[in-house]
């Protein structure tokens, strides 16, 4: 089943006169893993937004092309449906983090979706036990440590059980033993058939991967491409 299909996506910011994004085209099949790599600047993040949702119902901008997530364009419906499908684990986790500790955390979205109390605490239960926080169930969030948060903030995105998963350069700003603890998680979830998009400059991930493609700024080329090869360069228009 294709989870994910990117076509002639472009982007370009308000006020900006240069696309960040231009002619990307691209599909995952349901449990396959996709990593991206690629300099500053390079368009890592803006093609995240436009994965999830983000762009175009955020931020202000001229986006082209379709995302389309399970067969629905993303621009079409709204970004509290697309949270069912897409889930999003930013470099910043503090960003999406808002609630006083780790388990209301996790409970916020299921609350949003109405899911009764009874089945809400059972998803709360086994969401920190995948992650293995159970002991910071109870803990502030601001008091954890970068990887701590990480994981708080993957599993508040993993209990509304979507289909796709994109991780922003969640392993960038941790030590090795945060990180490994982060690609553990992101193989049991690779194991269970989950679809994942990991963006990382590191290489930690490259054993998950099954497609790996590079962003970058081409000299010979300005549109971006992405072929069905594993490993190709895309570049940023």
């Amino acid at each position: 089943m294709k989870i994910l299909e990117v076509k002639n996506l472009g982007f370009t910011y308000e006020n900006y006169e240069k696309p960040v994004l231009n002619g990307v085209s691209f599909s995952l099949q349901a449990g396959e893993v996709l990593g991206i790599s690629g300099s500053n600047g390079s368009g890592k993040t803006t093609l995240c937004y436009c994965l999830c949702g983000i762009i175009p119902h955020c931020l202000s901008g001229k986006m082209d092309g379709k995302v389309f997530i399970k067969g629905t364009d993303s621009g079409q419906v709204s970004l509290h449906q697309l949270t069912s499908d897409v889930g999003i684990v930013l470099q910043d986790p503090g960003i999406q983090i808002l609630m006083p500790t780790v388990e209301d955390e996790i409970a916020f979205g299921l609350e949003n979706q109405r899911v009764p109390r009874e089945k809400m605490k059972e998803i709360v239960n086994e969401t920190l036990d995948l992650v293995g926080i159970t002991p910071l169930r109870g803990e502030n969030p601001n008091n954890l440590s970068g990887g701590q948060k990480q994981l708080a903030a993957l599993a508040s995105v993993l209990a509304l059980n979507p289909s796709l998963l994109i991780f922003d350069e969640s392993l960038s700003m941790l030590d090795e033993m945060a990180s490994q603890r982060i690609l553990f998680v992101m193989k049991k979830l690779k194991d269970r058939g989950k679809t994942l998009v990991i963006v990382d400059h590191t290489s930690r991930g490259r054993g998950l991967y099954d497609k790996i493609f590079l962003l970058g700024r081409a000299k010979l080329t300005g549109t971006n491409k992405m072929t069905k090869e594993n490993e190709i360069t895309l570049s940023p228009g």
